[in-house]
This record gives structure tokens, sequence and C-alpha cells, in this order.
């Protein structure tokens, strides 16, 4: 049978946002890519491999009802054997994502594994942000609320907000750095650009009173 059903033993607590409370499954998924993305959320992964293996017309790319592919499930859940799978299927998207919640889980081995990625191979997505506009495609998620992360995080930077400095040292020896900032008072492009991104960030929210 081209479906099998997942295993049955007990599932332990996964990854998931607060909609789940909230949203029904996703009614645009086929049965496929629902126990795709099942398989790859409770890291099964003998199920990812054969659906990889069996259904070449399956969509990777495919997301559940809160907007999460197979690859950040699967890293978010920190299920390393399905991560590789998925690391090598072709057109992936949100790599980077990827890569910051493996930064954010402390995981060196994901880390390790998303950064042997093509997509890190001359390091400049190391040192660009998400609000970079050459970046600004799905490499990174974006929604109505923007990325998981803030728009101006780079990969080491977020690890060294979570004092993993042997995650630092191993994007260091990938070629990632730090930017040297620049003057408060600097009105290039891009900071006038940034000034302008957090003026209109705040005016969204009303003055709290002390």
């Amino acid at each position: 049978m081209m479906l099998r059903q997942l295993g049955a033993k007990p599932r332990r607590q996964v990854f998931r946002g607060a909609g789940y409370l909230y949203h029904a499954q996703s009614s645009s998924l086929s049965t496929t890519e629902e126990l795709f993305l099942d398989a790859a959320e409770y890291g099964n992964a003998p199920e990812v491999r054969r659906m990889l293996e069996e259904l070449p017309e399956l969509d990777v790319n495919c997301v559940n009802y809160m907007g999460q592919n197979a690859l950040q499930l699967a890293v978010a859940n920190e299920h390393f054997e399905v991560t590789k799978l998925l690391l090598r299927q072709k057109d992936l998207s949100r790599i980077g994502d990827a890569l910051l919640l493996a930064i954010s889980k402390g995981n060196i081995r994901i880390v390790d594994a998303i950064l042997s990625h093509q997509a890190f191979g001359d390091g400049e997505r190391l040192t660009n942000r998400p609000s970079q506009a050459d970046t600004h495609d799905d490499f990174f998620v974006y929604d109505e609320d923007g990325t998981r992360f803030s728009q101006d995080i780079t990969p080491i930077i977020l690890a060294s907000q979570c004092h993993d400095y042997e995650i630092v040292h191993i994007l260091l020896m990938k070629g990632a750095h730090v930017e040297r900032p620049h003057d408060y008072f600097c009105q290039c492009r891009t900071c006038s650009e940034q000034q302008r991104r957090d003026s209109f960030s705040h005016s969204q929210f009303p003055h709290q009173r002390v």
C-alpha cells in the first residue's frame, strides 16, 4: 500500500506554536503531504526516506496549518536523521530559518549538517540578515509577522546570545563574522532604511503609561 500508516508508538511532545489550539488541519494539503509532514515532525526517518524515494512529485516544501515545512518541523524537534534526508533534496526552502532554529536549540549535529548544505558554500548567507534585500526570499520564513527571529539576527549573533560558544566557533570556521556597526548618526542607505523600519514598528504599538 502506497501510504502506509505511521508507527503506533506513543508520541513524545513536539514543537508546536500557539496556533495549534485554534487552527484546523490545513485543507490545502493532500493526504500524502499530511503524512509526509507528520513523519518529519515525529522523526519517522524510514517513512520520510520511503516517501522521498517512491514519490518523486512530492512537494518537500509543503507547509502545515502553521506554515511550517518538513525541514522546520524536523529541526524544531531535533530529528537529526530526518533533517539529513531533507537536506539532500533539491530546491529546499527555509534553510536559513532551519539553521537559526538549530542554533536556538543548541543542537551542534544539526547545525553542522545544515552548514554542509551548498547554500552556505561561500559564507555570504552566514553574514547576511533576513532583512537584507538579497536574502528576502524563501531562505527564511516570512509571514504576516515576519520571520520567527529578529529581522536583524544573524547565525553568529544568535549563537552568541545563546552563549553557545562551540557553535560560534563552528560558524567562525565557516566564514561567519560580525560586521562593524555604523556610527549612531550614520545616514547611509542601510541605516536610513533601518531607522524607517524601526519607526514604523514603533508606531504600531500605543505608548503605555507607567
